[in-house]
């Protein structure tokens, strides 16, 4: 499924931002290199992942414990701390690197839209957008994974 979506979004933006400059066969070959190498690189983050959290079922269970901000009364903290604390320390670097990162994104977008075509200002939009989602999510995400990683700790020092 990943493969699939890669191909099609690599395929799509390369259609809508270059049309006509490459044949259907180079354009079908670079998808394909694109979308397996992906695929790939998504198959063993997502593998290193669940591996780390214990299993698929209870990354799942990490997971959806940070989006309801609450930890669940029967974890072990010995695998919950080492994953929590590792997306801790993402969330605080995206605190940082998102708005640095989409800003540049967005000034190039607008930079070439005025020079190329109007296909950029939506990728300036899309850009933005991402900034504002990007920031607000992390800086959540931190204050929230802050939380439970105390709750954790402190209910480990009573399980003493």
């Amino acid at each position: 499924m990943l493969f699939i979506f890669l191909a099609a979004m690599w395929l799509g933006i390369g259609v809508l931002v270059m049309p006509g400059e490459q044949s259907v066969i180079a354009r079908l070959l670079g998808t394909i290199f694109y979308a397996g190498a992906m695929t790939a690189f998504f198959g063993v983050v997502i593998s290193r992942a669940r591996r780390g959290a214990g299993g698929i079922d209870e990354l799942s269970r990490m997971q959806a414990a940070v989006k309801a901000g609450a930890v669940p009364p029967d974890v072990d903290s010995s695998t919950w701390i080492p994953m929590l604390e590792k997306w801790h320390d993402q969330n605080r670097r995206w605190r940082w690197l998102a708005p640095v990162l989409f800003t540049g994104f967005l000034t190039l977008s607008l930079w070439i839209a005025s020079t190329s075509g109007p296909v950029w200002f939506v990728l300036a939009l899309v850009f933005l957008v991402l900034l504002i989602v990007s920031t607000v999510s992390a800086s959540r995400g931190h204050d929230r994974l802050a939380r439970m990683l105390d709750e954790l700790r402190g209910s480990e020092l009573h399980a003493r």
